[in-house]
């Protein structure tokens, strides 16, 4: 999984990905034991040696194609579509960008996808 975070697969975000596929496979136990945040803190961190690296990196690219093939994305998401660098971003993902909550004042996502 280190390695899978390095080589930046299709995107310089993939260590997002991979948190929350170590999250959605790992969810049910801290649901389960009613963690506080300093508990799951914890509990993830143990599990570092233990956890089905396969399963975690195969979670991680369903999540990433899942997202790639949403039409829209709220403005909050943009960032994640921007090209950081060399890589296979390169204009195949490009959603409509949805300013949400907050109707009242400029959005403070603006920059970041214009």
């Amino acid at each position: 999984m280190w390695e899978a975070c390095w080589v930046n697969y299709l995107t310089d975000h993939f260590h997002l990905f991979l948190c929350l596929a170590i999250m959605c496979v790992y969810a049910d136990d801290v649901i389960a034991q009613d963690l506080r945040t300093d508990e799951m803190l914890l509990h993830f961190s143990s599990l570092a040696m233990y956890m089905d690296g396969n399963v975690i990196l195969r979670k991680a690219r369903g999540l990433l194609y899942h997202f790639r093939q949403l039409v829209r994305l709220p403005c909050t998401l943009a960032g994640l579509c921007r090209q950081c660098g060399p890589g296979m971003w390169d204009s195949t993902h490009d959603p409509v960008i949805e300013c949400i909550d907050h109707e009242d004042t400029q959005c403070p996502y603006l920059n970041n996808y214009e």
